[in-house]
């Protein structure tokens, strides 16, 4: 039993040390890049938004999967860095259709200048991200455009679908395009991009998909678990998330009268603690929060055993560990 927790503390450190130098790597190609932002009127408000630097779980992903069929990791360093850039358009332009003023505790681009030049800052980037491709097959260039397209039509439907009578397929269709299809793309550009055979390709892409989901999933369930003193913007504005839609979809006369209570909250009333707290033993009493854990579970089952056809290393090994992080438990 020791020795199986030792190593199970091993495999961690040996995963996180590779989330490591793939930052260092991916830094290191940002710098390669800094000579052409420098020269566009925006690098300013560009260099502001790539200062935020995240988890690089997406630009990860591309190392992993190309690796994972024989592919390098420097080879692919350019092609990390363009997923990296595209997600970070997506933020810019996501605080502004949400109206979020903060990105990670800093001021997002649109707050700290303006709607106009934030719009034009995720379009930058967008260009960047897809001119960082010419160097590699054709077929990776065609996945990244037509997942610039899926990506806007996941926005659209997240706008669209605002509601919480919202279908749960129309919500998996919107997840699948606004969320899980960046993942996708990057596990299906590394494994191109390292010649990995169609079957290796195929494998990696329904990882990068079916990963994507459970993210999103486990996203929304930690912003419910997550309630403070404070509603968060998907509560607050009762935004279509999974936990909400079930319970919304499965409410009694009292869980619909919870939900008028939320319509007109404010965030900072006094009395607010309590209808979160009121929310939350609802969505657990109702069954909710064990619908979408066993929901996320399910794509979580989907992501590793697409993995199946793929020989086994250390990178296949820590697909599957970025996978089942997600199952960690986010409430007693």
């Amino acid at each position: 039993m020791t020795v199986k927790k030792t190593q199970a503390v091993s495999n961690e450190n040996t995963l996180q040390l590779y989330f490591e130098d793939a930052k260092t790597l991916l830094n290191s190609q940002l710098q390669t890049l800094q000579p052409i932002i420098a020269k566009l009127k925006l690098h300013r408000q560009i260099e502001y938004v790539l200062q935020t630097r995240g988890k690089r779980l997406r630009s990860t992903l591309v190392l992993l999967s190309g690796e994972c069929v024989g592919g390098k990791k420097e080879d692919l360093a350019t092609l990390a860095l363009a997923v990296e850039l595209l997600h970070s358009a997506t933020l810019v332009h996501d605080d502004i259709l949400d109206g979020d003023l903060f990105r990670r505790n800093a001021l997002s681009v649109h707050a700290k200048w303006s709607v106009k030049e934030a719009i034009l800052v995720g379009d930058s980037l967008a260009s960047l991200a897809l001119s960082l491709c010419r160097g590699y097959r054709d077929e990776v260039l065609d996945v990244m455009a037509n997942t610039c397209l899926e990506l806007s039509d996941g926005e659209y439907m997240d706008i669209e679908l605002s509601g919480l009578s919202v279908s749960e397929k129309d919500y998996l269709e919107k997840v699948q395009k606004k969320s899980a299809s960046l993942f996708k793309a990057a596990a299906e550009c590394g494994a191109l991009a390292a010649k990995g055979s169609e079957r290796e390709i195929l494998a990696l892409t329904g990882f990068g998909d079916n990963f994507g989901v459970a993210f999103q999933i486990r996203d929304d369930i930690s912003d419910v678990v997550g309630l403070g003193n404070e509603i968060p913007c998907d509560v607050n504005e009762l935004r279509a998330t999974l936990p909400l839609i079930h319970f919304y979809q499965n409410a009694n006369t009292d869980g619909l009268k919870l939900f008028k209570k939320l319509k007109f909250i404010k965030r900072k009333e006094a009395g607010n603690k309590h209808v979160l707290g009121e929310l939350l033993a609802n969505l657990e009493s109702s069954g909710s929060m064990r619908y979408c854990d066993a929901k996320m579970d399910q794509y979580v089952d989907r992501a590793i055993g697409a993995l199946a056809p793929l020989k086994e290393n250390h990178c296949k090994r820590y697909l599957v560990e970025i996978a089942e992080s997600l199952r960690s438990k986010l409430r007693p």
